[in-house]
């Protein structure tokens, strides 16, 4: 298996995991809650199980559709394409259409914050890992 590829899922799910981890626990942690958008705790091993198979399909993806020109602007831009819309429109909209919270607005601008500004650092990340083909250099 790529090196490359082993490495960036593995930023992507240490980043990915620790924005989520400091977004909705430390900085966002009361909106959350008042939010009412957790019915239970939060099971944490579920949201790591989810960011590895996220990790495993964003990166072979991303390998797939890379030209490796300008691979920070590639990985931000598919970041935000693949991860801030695509993921961020089922985790922002389905689940606010799915799930009560105590204010629809509220919870689309936080969440939806998060999944852009999440999708942008990763697929920066993931960019600068595979860097440039060999062949644009």
């Amino acid at each position: 298996m790529d090196t490359k590829y082993i490495y960036s899922v593995l930023a992507f799910i240490i980043v990915g995991f620790a924005i989520a981890a400091i977004w909705h626990f430390v900085l966002f942690g009361q909106v959350y809650t008042d939010l009412k958008i957790y019915s239970i705790e939060p099971i944490i091993a579920l949201g790591f199980i989810s960011f590895i198979l996220e990790a495993l399909a964003f990166v072979y993806v991303f390998q797939l559709f890379r030209r490796g020109k300008k691979p920070v602007l590639e990985g931000l831009i598919f970041g935000l394409v693949v991860y801030g819309i695509i993921m961020g429109g089922i985790g922002v909209l389905a689940e606010g259409a799915k799930h009560y919270v105590t204010s629809l607005s509220t919870w689309l601008l936080v969440e939806g914050a998060f999944y852009l500004i999440t999708g942008a650092i990763i697929g920066s990340v993931v960019g600068l890992i595979y860097g440039k083909s060999p062949h644009n250099e």
